[in-house]
């Protein structure tokens, strides 16, 4: 065999070596591209809840809505046409302007008990969470008052009787977080988080309707949503009933 033959013998070699190295190389990166198998993934349990600290998570907590339907609830007054329904696993309260709605309280009653609720209100929306059906914590669309000028019906207050310390609202259509734990007569409220209300003792019943025929300081009673003044909506509505 001549030199030039032999030289291009090797060239060819070296080619076809080089050519197989590419080959495994790019097999290689082929595999390295593609994701490794994982188990399929496991839903969470656990809405996304706005107010971390307050959280209603642990034992002992239950919950009021059940993301589907009414049931627990019961509604009044009957003169009126409901006004409640559950859209996307959101409590909704909606009906036209210059009509009223109805008001929307738990079968159960409790005594002392954590309490834990998000809200969404509408401009100028007016709505409420009464605890044992006495006391009311008001619902309001106030963003923008002055923080240092609270009124005893602005948004966390005990109306009619305890301004919130400050204005901690957000503004209309964002949803809202609300924690209250009660306690015989005093109650502590943290709206969005923050604390405006410090274990208030409360003198007397805010409000009482007929229709829950409540009497005054009665030591049980239900939970109840507002809903006959302004639309509102509401989610992630737990309780934790407190052991004495």
């Amino acid at each position: 065999m001549n030199r030039s033959i032999a030289q291009a013998s090797v060239i060819v070699a070296l080619s076809v070596v080089a050519a197989g190295g590419i080959v495994v190389a790019a097999e290689r990166a082929e595999k390295a591209e593609k994701p490794a198998k994982v188990g399929k993934a496991k839903p969470t349990t656990r809405p996304a809840y706005l107010d971390k600290e307050h959280a209603p998570r642990g034992k002992g907590w239950l919950p009021l809505f059940n993301g589907k339907d009414l049931s627990g609830w019961k509604t009044f007054p009957d003169d009126r046409p409901n006004s409640w329904k559950v859209e996307d696993g959101i409590l909704v309260s909606t009906f036209k302007e210059g009509q009223h709605g109805r008001n929307l309280y738990t079968e159960r009653k409790f005594d002392d008990f954590e309490l834990y609720y998000e809200y969404q209100v509408p401009k100028n929306g007016n709505s409420g969470v009464f605890l044992r059906g006495q006391y009311e914590i008001q619902v309001m669309d106030d963003h923008g008052v002055p923080s240092d000028k609270p009124k005893d019906w602005g948004n966390g207050g005990i109306y009619g009787q305890k301004a919130p310390s400050k204005n901690v609202s957000k503004p209309a259509g964002e949803w809202q977080s609300g924690y209250a734990k009660v306690v015989g007569n005093k109650i502590t409220v943290f709206i969005n988080g923050q604390k405006v209300i410090d274990e208030f003792a409360a003198p007397a019943a805010t409000h009482l309707y007929e229709e829950l025929n409540i009497k005054e300081g009665e030591p049980t009673g239900p939970i109840l949503l507002q809903g006959d003044h302004r639309p509102i909506n509401y989610r992630h509505v737990m309780i934790k009933p407190l052991k004495k």
